[in-house]
């Protein structure tokens, strides 16, 4: 629970929680919710009464994280919020209260880690509001500087209800939280039998879902990779698989790239570019009617009527493109004459690669196939991929035996020479020993939770728990809900069929 109170803490510096908060609390005093104050009992359980006061802090923080998706000048969200955090306190009391009961308790070591957490948390979250605030600040900058920007940033989260002391404190009941959730799921086992019960429903299940539909398989997993590179730029986590079976279609490719002259290569970009915005121009006039086409000329005509002609550039031609590539294939031609005759004479691609796909400074000019897995295995390219440039995918396809080798093809990395090292056979996709230690983890945690929820439903149900009033519970806010449904329903089964009109007389 620990982890919830660090969340927060990012959550609100992300989200701008202080503005939140302000905007929250005049619309609360503009709603006619009831108002609390903070000795009010809102709820007795087991003959302890909370307060307002103990709830309050679990409804603002509810509020500063999602009230920005509720209009908070309704009263019934108002009311909401307020029942989710009574609730949650309820959780937290029995808790709490069984805690005692079963004799759980810190020692000094952990409630040192607890508060070291605490205050490393708490360092963490100035740290990152002082680097979203204050970009300017280097280690070169006068302390005074540092001192405002650090002193801003406790402002911040004292303004949240958070201190390093509340931390601390906050911490260390949730250590003993922890502790009493651990009785609580204690029974939660997973055994080997599962953990392959569920890979063998991954896979059938995407067995179904991109067996004959490359498009989408290639998508999903490009989705993957895309997720998964946010995850590790932002330091979260992500916990999405790759699909769980290969489709037929695939190849696998390795490739020497040849890096090419940067004035070769701008001139031949420039005149890709040229020639397609060119042919974007013919296609739009074409598609333009004649009226469209005078009245746009009209307008051409009258706004150039003062400016100075200029140079109008020569048009493109796919001609200027060719010549330019094939000038680029030129400026390599000795080296793609020794690497074809290297390749026949039997040298290995490997070493190939490792000759001459470098850059002038030595290092590879695509890293991929230096380190792993494609080193080893290769790319996997299939015709319809779109993760790699057409050239590319299109020289994978220009031979059609395994171990066959491609002509040069040229795109804007440069120039590749393609081997068709094997095809990438159909099926499922193994599971590696920490994909399945993963997949362990997770069933084993929705074991805990299941326990987790059936252990506080129990003890809910044991427990004596009255609620004052003051603010409607959830059960009142559900039942009323259910009441006003109800009624619509009632309305609307009433209302009584549409007659035809009488005929005019």
């Amino acid at each position: 629970m620990k982890k919830v109170i660090s969340l927060l803490l990012c959550l609100s510096l992300l989200f701008g929680a202080v503005a939140l908060a302000e905007e929250t609390a005049d619309a609360t005093v503009a709603s006619t919710a009831t108002v609390l104050q903070d000795g009010d009992v809102l709820v007795t359980i087991n003959d302890q009464a909370v307060t307002w006061a103990d709830v309050q802090p679990v409804y603002d923080s509810l509020v500063n994280n999602y009230g920005s998706y509720y209009d908070m000048a309704d009263n019934t969200n108002v009311e909401l919020f307020r029942a989710v955090a009574i609730e949650n306190m309820i959780s937290e009391v029995l808790m709490s209260q069984k805690a005692k009961e079963l004799g759980l308790e810190l020692t000094a070591e952990e409630a040192a880690a607890a508060e070291a957490q605490a205050d490393s948390d708490w360092d963490s979250a100035l740290q990152s509001y002082v680097s979203a605030n204050y970009a300017d600040l280097t280690e070169e900058s006068a302390q005074e500087d540092k001192d405002a920007a650090n002193a801003a940033a406790v402002e911040y989260f004292n303004g949240l209800g958070y201190t390093p002391e509340s931390l601390r404190e906050d911490y260390k009941t949730y250590a003993v939280y922890d502790k009493v959730q651990a009785v609580m799921t204690q029974d939660a086992t997973v055994t080997d039998e599962e953990v392959e019960e569920q890979y063998q429903s991954l896979v059938a299940a995407d067995k179904e879902l991109y067996q004959n539909d490359l498009a989408a398989y290639i998508e999903y997993n490009s989705y993957v990779d895309q997720m998964a590179m946010y995850a590790m730029y932002y330091g979260t986590e992500n916990n999405m698989d790759h699909a769980w079976y290969h489709p037929a279609g695939f190849r696998a490719i390795k490739h020497i790239l040849l890096p090419v002259d940067e004035e070769l290569m701008s001139t031949y970009q420039d005149l890709v570019a040229r020639l397609e915005e060119q042919m974007e121009a013919e296609q739009a006039a074409e598609e333009t009617t004649t009226e469209e086409a005078a009245a746009e000329a009209t307008e051409a005509a009258e706004a150039t009527e003062s400016v100075e002609p200029t140079a109008t550039p020569e048009p493109v031609t796919q001609a200027d493109v060719d010549n330019a590539k094939a000038e680029i294939l030129a400026s390599l031609a000795d080296k793609i004459d020794e690497i074809n005759q290297k390749i026949a004479d039997g040298v290995d691609f490997d070493e190939l690669i490792a000759t001459y796909g470098v850059n002038a400074d030595g290092t590879a000019s695509d890293p991929g196939m230096t380190s792993e897995p494609y080193k080893t295995s290769g790319y996997e390219v299939a015709e319809a991929s779109t993760d790699y440039v057409p050239e590319f995918v299109e020289a994978a396809f220009s031979v059609s035996s395994i171990g066959e080798v491609s002509a040069p093809y040229l795109s804007d990395y440069g120039v590749h020479i393609v081997k068709y090292i094997g095809d990438v056979a159909e099926g499922p996709v193994a599971m590696t020993d920490a994909e399945r230690e993963a997949k362990r983890a997770s069933l084993l945690e929705s074991k805990q939770n299941e326990l987790y929820s059936a252990k506080m439903d129990e003890w809910i149900s044991e427990s004596s728990i009255v609620y004052s009033g003051l603010t409607p519970s959830m059960k009142d806010i559900e039942a009323r809900e259910a009441a006003a449904e109800a009624e619509t329903v009632t309305a609307t089964t009433e209302e009584p069929a549409a007659t035809d009109a009488p005929a005019a007389q």
